[in-house]
């Protein structure tokens, strides 16, 4: 295998790479349009999906209502990081016996700490896209595929902001 041949497949390897960076950064730009659209129908600033954390606290809002999810949510997501920024560093001081369990332990903790927060998500998600009156099965594939239909009902004019838990708000008026 000659020197030009490698070379052409490590031109072909890096516009492949270009070109999935491209549309990576395209559909999160239409991702990013989709909701501060969607927030503007739920009466929230659509700036708000900007900044990460508070963005998705006013998203849970705009779901459930409320903030109490968000408060666990985040703490959740808190002790996680947390646990997994220390980890390296404990096991810097820790000796070749106890490493390995030690590891386990952390990681197996990590991951039971992670399952809360995943279905955690999915029902944010569910509840996200009920709030805007989607239909049961959409709300499921929202949960899975959350980036595709949150730009699906962020670009369609027909979607109106229903109420937190897909409840509708009279304000007041029965």
């Amino acid at each position: 295998v000659g020197a030009d041949f490698m070379g052409s497949v490590y031109v072909l390897l890096m516009l492949f790479y270009l070109f999935i960076w491209l549309v990576s950064i395209g559909l999160t730009i239409v991702q990013i349009v989709a909701l501060w659209k969607l927030y503007d129908k739920a009466g929230e600033p659509g700036w708000n999906v900007l900044i990460p954390v508070y963005g998705f606290m006013k998203m849970i809002k705009i779901a459930t209502g409320s903030y109490k999810l968000a408060w666990i949510y985040l703490a959740f997501s808190g002790v996680y990081i947390i646990s997994a920024f220390f980890i390296p560093f404990i096991m810097m001081f820790s000796t070749e016996d106890t490493i390995i369990y030690f590891v386990i332990i952390a990681y197996l903790a990590l991951l039971i700490l992670l399952i809360p927060m995943c279905i955690m998500a999915g029902y944010i998600y569910y509840m996200f896209a009920k709030a805007y009156g989607k239909s049961i099965t959409f709300c499921v594939l929202s949960i899975f595929f959350s980036g595709i239909t949150f730009i699906i009902m962020g670009l369609d004019k027909s979607t109106q902001y229903v109420g937190p838990k897909g409840i509708p708000q009279y304000k007041g008026y029965i």
